[in-house]
C-alpha cells in the first residue's frame, strides 16, 4: 500500500493499532468503511463511527484496553438504547459499542467505534481473505479487489463503475479510471502515513457470505453489493454453501436505480434514460461511432 499518499499528519486511531498489536490482532475493517473500499458510494456519516471484528476471545480485553487509553467510554446501556440522533441507523445486533471522549460534534471525526465477535459477524479473524486498504476514513470511493470491477472484462474501452487505487496494474484501463487523492487535506485520516500496520477488509465473496446470514438471522442487514450479469456465476462459485443460491435470487430480483443523463448540446431540457454498462444507450456514443463509420469509407 501507497503511504506517501495524503499528508503526514497523525493519525486518529494510531492508540487502536498499538492495541491490536499487542494481541497480533488484525485491524479488520467491516459495515460502511469496508463497503467503500469495495466501490459502494456508502454515504460516510462520522458520527455513525466504523465497526471492526475482534477474535471471540479477545473481544472483550481489547475493548477495556481501549477503555484505559482514556479515548473511548463504553455505552453502558447497550446500542438498542438509540431510537434517534446518530446511533439511530446502527444494527442492534452489535456486541459493544464505544464512544470516543475527545471528539467534538461536526469534526468529522469517528465518534463510535462498534465491536463484533467473529461468531455475531460471522468473519472468522484469522482464516477470512482478507484485502489490504489505506485507511478506516474512506473519503474516496474506490474498489480494491479489481477483479470483481464492472468493467474488468470489457473489450469495447467503455469505462464506468467505481474508481481504481493508483497503484493498480490492471491493463487497458484508462487513466482517469484511478484516483491518488484519497486524503484531502481539510478531512481527518485514522492512521498517520508512518504506521506500518495493515488495515484489512474482507474480500468480497467472504463479506456476501457475512450478509446473507445477517439477511436470515438479524433483523435489518441485507446484501448491499450488485453486479451485472456477467460478473454474477464467478462470484456465485466463491460463496460458501447455499449461499449461491440466496445470492443468485437476489441479484435476479435486485432492481438497479435509473440512471438519466442530459444529452450533450441538448435544448429542450429532456433527461434520457440509459445504463452505465451500455454504451448504445448514450447518445454521444453512438454519434461518436457513426462518424468513425463514416470516416473509414
Amino acid at each position: 500500500m501507497n503511504s506517501n499518499l495524503g499528508s503526514g499528519r497523525a493519525g486518529s486511531i494510531d492508540h487502536v493499532f498499538d492495541i491490536l498489536t499487542a494481541y497480533d490482532h488484525p485491524f479488520i475493517v467491516v459495515g460502511v468503511s469496508a463497503h467503500r473500499w469495495m466501490g459502494c458510494a456508502a454515504q460516510i456519516i462520522s458520527d455513525e463511527g466504523f465497526d471492526m471484528v475482534l477474535r471471540n476471545n479477545e473481544l472483550d480485553a481489547i475493548a477495556a484496553d481501549l477503555v484505559k487509553t482514556g479515548h473511548w467510554t463504553v455505552h453502558h446501556e447497550g446500542p438498542k438504547s438509540f431510537p434517534t440522533g446518530p446511533y439511530a441507523n446502527l444494527n442492534y445486533d452489535v456486541d459493544v459499542v464505544l464512544e470516543r471522549t475527545d471528539v467534538e460534534h461536526g469534526s468529522n471525526e469517528y465518534r463510535c467505534l462498534r465491536l463484533w465477535y467473529e461468531k455475531t459477524y460471522r468473519i472468522n479473524v484469522d482464516q477470512c481473505l482478507t484485502v489490504e486498504v489505506p485507511d478506516v476514513y474512506p473519503w474516496v470511493t474506490i474498489l480494491f479487489e479489481e477483479k470483481y470491477h464492472l468493467a474488468i472484462y470489457r473489450d469495447d474501452g467503455w469505462w464506468y463503475g467505481p474508481h481504481l487505487h493508483c497503484d493498480s496494474k490492471a491493463p487497458n484501463f484508462p487513466s482517469n479510471s484511478r484516483t491518488s487523492n484519497l486524503f484531502p487535506p481539510h478531512l481527518p485520516r485514522g492512521k498517520s502515513p508512518s504506521n506500518s500496520h495493515p488495515i484489512l477488509i474482507p474480500s468480497i465473496p467472504a463479506y456476501l457470505d457475512a450478509l446473507i446470514y445477517h439477511n436470515t438471522q438479524y433483523k435489518d442487514s441485507k446484501p448491499r453489493l450488485s453486479f451485472l450479469p456477467h460478473q454474477r456465476l464467478p462470484l456465485l462459485l466463491e460463496l460458501e454453501g447455499n449461499n449461491n443460491r440466496f445470492m443468485d435470487y437476489y441479484l435476479q430480483h435486485y432492481k438497479r436505480k435509473p440512471r438519466y443523463i442530459l444529452p450533450k448540446g441538448s435544448t429542450d431540457g429532456k433527461l434520457i434514460l440509459v445504463k452505465e454498462w451500455d454504451p448504445v444507450t448514450y447518445p454521444d456514443y453512438l454519434g461518436k461511432q457513426q462518424s468513425n463509420i463514416l470516416k473509414s469509407l
